[in-house]
């Protein structure tokens, strides 16, 4: 990747962080000013929740970055951390889908998501062995 090509990456994400930013402001006056399903405004806040967590722990890696001191790996880890906390949100929320029966075996991607919740569990029960 040349620095020009570089330089026309951060252009874009820039271009793009600004529109994301105008359109989140437009929804925040019509999310106050509407009638909203719950489940869904739950959803828009775990979203947005997890944009944040994101751009947070980016800027740190930016920021350690810029020092020559710094490690800027050391944002990894919560990264990972917040992952797992997205995740498990999801599975629970998905769980209650199951359990309202608003998901079905008809369900669009069920089957690659029992392979990877199986692959998961897996791998977990490897660590949790490890500790006991």
């Amino acid at each position: 990747m040349t620095i020009s090509d570089v330089a026309a990456k951060e252009s874009s994400v820039t271009a793009r962080l600004h529109a994301a930013t105008a359109e989140l402001r437009e929804l925040e006056q019509l999310v106050k000013s509407g009638d909203l399903d719950s489940r869904v405004l739950s959803e828009f806040r775990s979203a947005v929740d997890f944009i944040r967590t994101t751009a947070w722990a980016v800027q740190q890696w930016v920021g350690q970055q810029e020092k020559t001191d710094g490690d800027p790996y050391s944002v990894l880890p919560i990264l990972a951390a917040e992952r797992v906390r997205r995740t498990s949100q999801l599975v629970r929320d998905l769980s209650l889908d199951l359990q309202a029966a608003e998901v079905s075996i008809d369900s669009e991607g069920l089957a690659q998501l029992f392979e990877a919740v199986d692959d998961l569990h897996r791998r977990l029960a490897v660590l949790f062995k490890r500790e006991t």
